[in-house]
């Protein structure tokens, strides 16, 4: 198991005795059942491997600091930070190994990356956990299926690649950041992908969620280099025509309350190319819709 750091909550108190913000409520997490976890992964050597602009390290920290003073009154819990190093399959199983534990005892991760290499650990966590037919739900400009050394750009590949059971659904493509090759592997795996301009203007959301449904489990992942780069500039591959900020949180909104989703994460925000901490606030803006949208974890 890689390092692990913890994160120290602090932010505005209005009254110390009545306890109605995140860094009030939350607790380290020591094995509670049926709640939601705070997990980050400080890497960005997959980004580095990637050949993209690194950075992404700094995200779990940053996040959490937009996090601390916002209004929540539940349970909430955090395990820490795995501190990935450059043995990026080591530090991805060591992500692994700290998803399978949340897990374990019923409750519910929400992972800050990190570069999207982020999720490669986020889904050998949620095999390890789960069997039967799984689906991988994205939100990103780019189908990260390049077959190659891993990096953020290769993690649906290995997964697909070995993994029979496991479907993968792409939302929010970029057309300009995707090649010929990259769509012709997505239908040599049977990805269901849509544009930008198909989630807008097709009933392309309503059939994903339909279609979800019938699945054992389904892990969900938000790469923020699909949101509009004048709302998310802090990523190593900025989106001039991305989701807008209301599009977003309504996607989180109504994916948030599927039955049988298991986790949740965010990555891909790098606070040293952000602008006066935009991409991190829009992050924890993010999961913080999520975790009140959600009923139950």
């Amino acid at each position: 198991m890689n390092r692990i750091e913890k994160y120290n909550y602090n932010g505005r108190t209005d009254d110390e005795a009545v306890h109605e913000r995140i860094h009030q409520v939350i607790k380290d997490y020591n094995g509670e059942s049926g709640v939601p976890v705070i997990t980050g992964f400080s890497s960005d050597e997959g980004v580095k491997r990637n050949k993209g602009t690194v950075g992404a390290a700094e995200g779990p920290f940053k996040v959490r600091e937009k996090m601390s003073s916002y209004a929540f009154m539940n349970d909430l819990y955090d395990f820490g930070t795995i501190i990935g190093t450059e043995n990026l399959e080591q530090s991805q199983q060591s992500l692994g190994d700290a998803v399978y534990e949340i897990y374990k005892n019923d409750s519910f991760p929400i992972i800050i990356g990190g570069g999207h290499e982020t999720f490669y650990g986020h889904y050998l966590g949620g095999r390890q956990a789960f069997s039967g037919k799984i689906a991988i739900l994205n939100f990103d400009a780019h189908l990260d299926l390049r077959d190659e050394i891993p990096s953020s750009g290769t993690m649906f590949h290995q997964i697909l690649s070995a993994d029979q059971e496991a479907d993968y659904y792409c939302l929010g493509l970029q057309p300009q950041g995707n090649t010929k090759k990259l769509y012709d592997t997505a239908d040599k795996f049977g990805v269901r992908y849509y544009t930008i301009d198909e989630v807008r203007e097709t009933d392309a959301i309503d059939k994903v969620a339909e279609q979800l449904e019938n699945y054992d489990a389904v892990l969900m992942t938000l790469c923020m280099d699909s949101i509009q780069q004048s709302a998310s500039p802090g990523v190593s591959a900025p989106s001039p025509n991305g989701y807008t900020p209301l599009e977003i949180h309504k996607l989180i909104s109504r994916f948030a309350t599927l039955p049988n989703l298991k986790s949740f994460d965010v990555s891909e925000v790098s606070p040293p190319l952000d602008i006066n901490d935009q991409t991190s606030a829009m992050a924890a803006s993010i999961i913080h819709k999520f975790l009140s949208v959600r009923a139950s974890f």
